[in-house]
């Protein structure tokens, strides 16, 4: 991002990657970085619906979940790239 425009979230406080920040959104940090995240959650969700649809065992549905959840933090670091 240029200098001197602001962006949503504050300075970056975290690992600064490969990407430019900010290069396509002033909401967005790394905006390839958060939407490549996008497939893992489809896939994530579609084997959710098979396993409860085809009644897995219960690790089965804690995998999917688990692995939505690991996405959608992702997306949200790529996003912010805050580090708490």
């Amino acid at each position: 991002m240029a200098q001197g425009i602001s962006n949503f979230w504050g300075p970056v406080t975290s690992t600064d990657w490969c990407e430019k920040n900010y290069a396509y959104s002033s909401y967005t940090a790394e905006f390839f970085n958060t939407i490549s995240n996008v497939p893992s959650i489809i896939f994530a969700l579609i084997g959710l619906i098979s396993a409860l649809g085809q009644r897995f065992e219960k690790r089965f549905t804690v995998l999917h979940i688990s692995n939505i959840v690991l996405a959608i933090g992702s997306m949200l670091y790529h996003a912010t790239l805050q580090h708490m």
